[in-house]
């Protein structure tokens, strides 16, 4: 099976049909290279033009010459390396998940199948780039997420980070978990929904506790 990536965004239940049916697929290599490689032009082009340094300018601008263009390097090289990260752990994790929870699916399949969320994840980092550059719009004040309503009844930071992880594109991703898990295994659906949101539940929880921690109090103090 050839690996389809738009055919498979505009009808994914006949793409994970046509994948379960077929004994092997193809050219995921490079899509997952190209996952990759957008992730670190997002978060590397996002860093360089001061995305993600909110908390972090004030501690910035006491320092000068060289010693500046290193905190600056070493927050770049950060945001390159969170950019690999992005995408190797909700690339591999659930694709590991798949192949170890799904009846008769191969580890392959499984990339496959993981490579749609984390493009869809992609798209929602790229609608908070534009966002920010256009409106100076916060992530967690997207209005494609709960964040919006939530910060009209919450006050608490982290509550407020959390809500904020809740969006469209999330709930596409787990559109997609629900689908993939069907498929590939004899559970309920009940079951398949409980596992999912569970999941998703402790993702969201550490996205908005380390969106909570002051880590440029730690490493400037």
């Amino acid at each position: 099976m050839t690996f389809r990536f738009l055919a498979g965004l505009k009808d994914p239940v006949q793409f994970i049909e046509s994948l379960h049916n077929s004994e092997s697929v193809l050219h995921i290599k490079r899509k997952i290279t190209g996952l990759f490689l957008v992730s670190l032009l997002l978060f590397g082009f996002g860093a360089f033009i001061g995305i993600g340094t909110q908390e972090w300018s004030g501690n910035f601008v006491l320092f000068y010459g060289l010693e500046y263009d290193l905190q600056r390097f070493y927050f770049l090289l950060g945001r390159l390396v969170l950019g690999i990260a992005f995408v190797g752990i909700l690339l591999f994790l659930p694709a590991l998940f798949y192949w170890l929870i799904a009846n008769e699916i191969s580890y392959k399949k499984a990339l496959a199948l993981a490579i749609f969320p984390v493009a869809i994840l992609l798209f929602e980092q790229l609608s908070y780039f534009i966002l920010m550059v256009w409106q100076g719009i916060e992530w967690y004040s997207s209005p494609f997420s709960w964040g919006v309503i939530g910060q009209l009844f919450i006050e608490q930071p982290w509550l407020v980070y959390f809500t904020g992880c809740i969006s469209l594109f999330k709930i596409w991703v787990m559109y997609w978990q629900f689908l993939t898990l069907r498929m590939f295994t004899a559970l309920k659906w009940w079951a398949v929904g409980l596992i999912i949101l569970g999941l998703n539940l402790l993702l969201w929880s550490a996205t908005a506790t380390l969106e909570w921690m002051p880590f440029h109090q730690y490493l400037f103090n």
